[in-house]
């Protein structure tokens, strides 16, 4: 089996169907479908057995009890057979029927690529979509670690516009990382290889106020996570030795400024390896570029 298709399902009745028809729309035939719901109450159960009577190749499962979002990824994963693992989220859609295969052959074709992830792509929201290369190219991939927290932002991309190598899956999620879930996967496979970036809109990530993610920050659930997920990073030698003066400053501005005292411990580290004068610079650059920036974003929304 070369690739494992995962989708995880917690009351997604909505958009679960347009998402299965992405998949088996697909015209890469070696792989599997694996699909767990996570004790849904609505007719997400009916629309997942509807599926599976037509495909042979859809197994799923009902989790009891709940496990929750990122137990539920992990559940996923630890199922599949596929050399190759590809998720699909419950309200997402893949565009190109070619999508699976375009991105299985940039694992076949680059074996030091332990993660390949495709030009960013939104529906629902209003800001437009990062365009993070105009070139697909292969970068390093704990190189990319550092670039996410430099920007405080995920460049890689939402699961649904990724694949990975499920060797490179060492360790369960952690489930205080929910707001995270992404950052977690990606940094964990990123520490054992690099990242292939494809520009073409391989599928789309869709955003409403009923998606797991945004009831859990709706419900202020996350309000340690960033602290907590930085934290854990940070602990790790090569991040701290391959940390540049832009993510130092990053992090500590971010962790002053949301949380104050409780972030003085990780804060007071971070500046211990950035002396005053380089924090000063990297202010000074940031208060300067920040107004440009959203200026910037500004006239591209418009």
């Amino acid at each position: 089996m070369k690739v494992s298709v995962l989708v995880p399902v917690y009351n997604g009745e909505l958009h679960l169907a347009e998402c299965l028809d992405s998949i088996l729309a697909q015209n890469f035939r070696d792989l599997e479908i694996l699909i767990a719901d996570d004790g849904s109450s609505d007719d997400s159960p009916g629309i997942i057995q509807s599926y599976a009577a037509r495909d042979a190749r859809i197994r799923w499962w009902r989790n009891s009890p709940n496990l929750g979002m990122v137990r539920n990824f992990d559940a996923c994963i630890r199922e599949a057979r596929g050399e190759y693992i590809k998720f699909v989220l419950q309200d997402d859609k893949l565009f190109s029927a070619s999508a699976i295969q375009r991105m299985a052959e940039a694992l076949d074709n680059h074996s030091s690529a332990v993660l390949v992830g495709s030009r960013q792509h939104i529906t629902g929201a209003k800001t437009k979509p990062l365009i993070f290369s105009k070139k697909s190219r292969m970068y390093n991939g704990k190189e990319m670690v550092v670039a996410c927290l430099e920007q405080n932002s995920n460049l890689i991309g939402q699961p649904t516009l990724t694949m990975f190598r499920k060797s490179a899956y060492k360790q369960p999620l952690d489930s205080r990382f929910i707001g995270h879930l992404d950052f977690a996967l990606w940094f964990q496979l990123l520490e054992h290889g690099d990242f292939f970036y494809l520009t073409d809109a391989l599928g789309t990530w869709r955003v409403h106020e009923d998606q797991q993610t945004a009831k859990f920050e709706k419900n202020g659930a996350s309000n340690h996570e960033h602290l907590l997920f930085v934290e854990a990073y940070y602990a790790r030698p090569w991040l701290q030795e391959m940390a540049t003066d832009r993510m130092l400053f990053a992090q500590i501005y971010y962790l002053r400024k949301h949380y104050g005292a409780d972030a003085d411990h990780l804060t007071t580290a971070m500046m211990s390896q950035l002396s005053p004068r380089r924090y000063a610079w990297q202010w000074l650059k940031h208060k300067i570029s920040h107004p440009m920036q959203k200026l910037a974003r500004k006239f591209h929304r418009e």
